[in-house]
């Protein structure tokens, strides 16, 4: 790394650009450092990690909550850096643990959630989304989906058939998630 500063400004990025992941673990686990620090190009440790193929730095990363939505000095997220590298394996961490960071985030706000659900009348409704696209055959692959979403006291139950994004291609399936708001005090989620 260059650019005349001092290198020991950015720990994380000089361990990440000699993929030392071990060490890297190690700093992580003494909590001493921002994750999610950018350097003077504007990129994150893990959007260095991945820029440069170090597949064990980014896993460390990744694992330590670095924010994977967090876009870089180009307006690159780590998944469209990962997805420039054209390795899948890369590809493949970066979405499972984007999906986790959306999900986590998600759950966090379902008790405020239920809490305006038992204020709300029951009710039932699909909602449909998809992407399309200009270019001849590609609207094909695009995701889409209907939601199906019920309603009662503060019991919520969401169908859905789109699962995830696994090997390239989109996963569909059968999923209901139930939100049991009044029988539990502490609120629960099933799927």
């Amino acid at each position: 790394m260059s650019g005349g500063r001092d290198p020991d400004s950015f720990p994380l990025h000089r361990l990440v650009w000699h993929n030392h992941y071990r060490e890297l673990e190690t700093v992580l686990q003494a909590g001493q450092h921002d994750i999610n620090l950018v350097d003077p190009r504007g990129r994150t440790a893990l959007h260095l990690a991945i820029s440069l193929g170090h597949l064990e730095s980014a896993r460390v990363l990744l694992r330590h909550r670095t924010d994977v939505s967090k876009e870089n000095g180009t307006g690159w997220t780590a998944l469209q850096e990962a997805v420039s590298t054209s390795d899948p394996e890369l590809v493949q961490l970066v979405l499972q643990f984007r999906d986790y960071q959306r999900a986590t985030e998600r759950l966090a706000g379902i008790p405020e959630l239920l809490s305006q659900l038992r204020k709300a009348s029951d009710f039932y409704v699909e909602m449909k989304w998809e992407f399309t696209s200009w270019v001849p055959l590609v609207s094909k692959i695009c995701p889409s989906d209907v939601y199906r979403v019920w309603k009662s006291g503060a019991n919520l139950r969401v169908d859905t058939t789109l699962l995830g994004f696994e090997h390239m291609t989109w996963q569909r399936g059968r999923r209901s998630y139930i939100f049991k708001g009044e029988e539990f005090p502490d609120s629960s989620l099933s799927c």
